[in-house]
């Protein structure tokens, strides 16, 4: 220490120079090469509005598997900053969002939202951008035009739900419908697969109502629908509508000697509606919490979702869960962060098992290819989150169009929707 003292700041720093020259001592890190990695990923959810419950349970999944990510030591040695944002389930504000995700936020890739029309916007948005974007919901976004390299879709999309719920009806309760639909392009779509299907079993479609997102009245809809004597109500519609739309008809006795179909339900509505929900009402789910009886993935995910939150996940929160891994998953195959169109093409017929059985990320629309479930609610016999049973769980394969009927919209393209 004395030589080093006798050197002055002037003869040591040279002498440094010289030692780090000559291999004999390793410079100091600088601040930046001090800092871990790091990638940003931005999603939206309709934390409030008519979807508010099922936009939480899609931040919640999310944040659990950017957890899990990040535990592990982040994708490719980068760290994982998770950002999000409410998109209030209106279309200009998801945009301006999107942006501010991006432009301002400097996310590298993004994901979410619960609506199919904001997620054709975002979509478009991440091809504009050159994005990645995996997108939560049921969407149109796989179909003719609307596809795009940069978007992939994780729910199933609409027109197979509607035909895995419209097979089960047709062949188990009747085959005279009615239907009542949410007024947007969501509800429309999954009416056009109705049709299609009933068009193939032999339905006898009796008519359709369009209701405005967000009623509460639904007492001048049942009148037309106990007018034409339907064997089926088919519910277009989901969240409070749905809720509202259930609640009435139980006053009105509807639920006790009418079936309903709810081409897609959630596990808050049937625990909400309690005894309403009862056998005479069955619901469509890409993910229910009771296959963890069945698969292993399942029963991991579940358990460990209800332990950090107090309830089971929605069936929107196990399509973030599964669009957040996939896509850290096709990063890693890509062996890159920052070429975006490579990454892209390596989430192309990805192969996986998270939550239920071996699934596939199809590659000529990136369209997750996966099961749908069909749940009986229990009414007054449901205690604590057991509300319902699996009454079916309908292959992926049995209910997707071909690429090429996709590319085109086909078939449901020919469907004239009533007025």
């Amino acid at each position: 220490m004395q030589q080093f003292k006798r050197l002055g700041r002037i003869g040591l720093a040279m002498l440094l120079v010289g030692l780090i020259s000559a291999g004999l001592l390793t410079a100091m890190p600088t601040q930046a090469s001090a800092q871990q990695k790091t990638i940003k990923y931005g999603t939206m959810h309709p934390l409030t509005g008519a979807y508010a419950v099922l936009g939480r349970d899609q931040m919640r999944a999310t944040e659990m598997a950017v957890e899990e990510w990040n535990a592990k030591g982040g994708v490719l040695g980068h760290k994982i900053i998770w950002v999000h944002r409410d998109d209030e389930l209106k279309g200009n504000v998801a945009i301006r969002r999107a942006k501010e995700l991006v432009e301002e936020e400097k996310c590298d890739f993004i994901g979410g939202t619960l609506s199919g029309s904001i997620s054709l916007a975002m979509n478009e948005f991440a091809c504009k951008t050159k994005t990645p974007y995996v997108a939560y919901c049921m969407s149109d976004m796989v179909l003719g035009s609307d596809q795009c390299e940069y978007g992939a879709a994780f729910m199933v999309v609409p027109y197979a739900a509607s035909l895995a719920v419209a097979q089960y009806a047709f062949k188990n309760v009747g085959k005279k419908w009615f239907a009542i639909t949410a007024d947007y392009r969501w509800g429309h779509s999954l009416l056009e697969g109705w049709l299609w299907q009933s068009q193939q079993m032999g339905g006898q479609f009796l008519g359709n109502v369009y209701v405005p997102l967000g009623t509460t009245d639904f007492s001048t809809y049942y009148a037309k629908v106990l007018a034409a004597k339907p064997d089926f109500i088919v519910m277009n519609n989901l969240g409070a509508d749905q809720t509202a739309a259930i609640k009435q008809a139980s006053e009105l006795g509807l639920t006790k000697n009418i079936k309903i179909f709810c081409t897609k339900t959630a596990q808050h509505t049937i625990k909400e509606l309690g005894p309403a929900y009862n056998e005479n009402v069955i619901g469509g789910m890409s993910f229910y919490y009771k296959l963890r009886d069945k698969y292993p993935g399942a029963k991991k995910f579940v358990d460990k979702f209800m332990k950090k939150y107090g309830a089971p996940p929605e069936q929107d929160g196990e399509c973030g869960y599964v669009a957040t891994n996939i896509l850290f998953m096709a990063i890693e195959k890509a062996g890159t962060v920052s070429d975006k169109k490579k990454i892209m093409e390596a989430m192309q017929d990805i192969k996986y098992q998270l939550t239920k059985g071996p699934e596939y990320l199809r590659g000529c629309d990136r369209q997750r290819v996966q099961s749908y479930v069909l749940v009986k609610g229990k009414g007054a016999k449901a205690k604590g989150w057991d509300l319902a049973d699996i009454v079916a769980e309908i292959p992926g394969d049995k209910i997707i169009m071909s690429c090429e009927d996709n590319a085109k919209k086909l078939p449901f393209i020919n469907i004239k929707l009533p007025k």
